[in-house]
């Protein structure tokens, strides 16, 4: 690949989305390690601490956000066809996330409706920028005749995230 203006401007976008990837990674580790302290300095129990702290992960799910995050983190150090779905799933989960959750809205709050369009038009727009040619073919090998199949194995992916997550909430395992 030579190195042209517009190949420069592809890397930036991708290197946008990893690095958005990989913060939210490491601010939902900072923010389940916060919550897991404030729960602990409430919750007076006996034994160590390091027993402690297992009890409330397992209690909780101060740490969920961290470990659905590890699926697109893998997606961002492998640059073939399994990272760029591994990567697009993530969007697909956040996108059906929305879905599900815009059901428990409150029609008559402007603010939150327009917060979910938002996030709904954001998302789309990655999912639309990682579907062009000049990153899904340059960067991760996935030819124009692939993008559906990937795109629809991406989006089992995140949406089954999706469910097993709601399952999880409504059966409290």
């Amino acid at each position: 690949m030579k190195l042209t203006a517009e190949n420069i401007k592809n890397n930036y976008l991708i290197l946008i989305i990893k690095l958005t990837i990989l913060s939210l990674f490491v601010f939902s580790l900072v923010l389940g390690k916060i919550e897991t302290s404030n729960h602990l300095k409430f919750v007076a129990e006996t034994g160590n601490g390091f027993q402690n702290f297992l009890n409330v992960l397992k209690e909780t799910s101060y740490f969920r956000p961290a470990i659905i995050l590890l699926i697109p983190l893998l997606g961002i150090f492998i640059n073939n066809k399994i990272g760029w779905v591994l990567i697009q799933s993530y969007f697909y989960f956040l996108i059906s996330n929305l879905a599900f959750s815009a059901k428990y809205i409150d029609s008559t709050d402007n603010t939150l409706i327009l917060i979910n369009i938002v996030g709904f038009l954001l998302l789309f727009l990655i999912i639309i920028l990682m579907n062009k040619k000049r990153i899904s073919d340059m960067i991760y090998g996935i030819g124009k005749t692939e993008l559906i199949s990937k795109n629809i194995i991406a989006s089992f992916i995140g949406i089954g995230i999706t469910i097993i997550l709601a399952l999880i909430k409504v059966d409290g395992i």
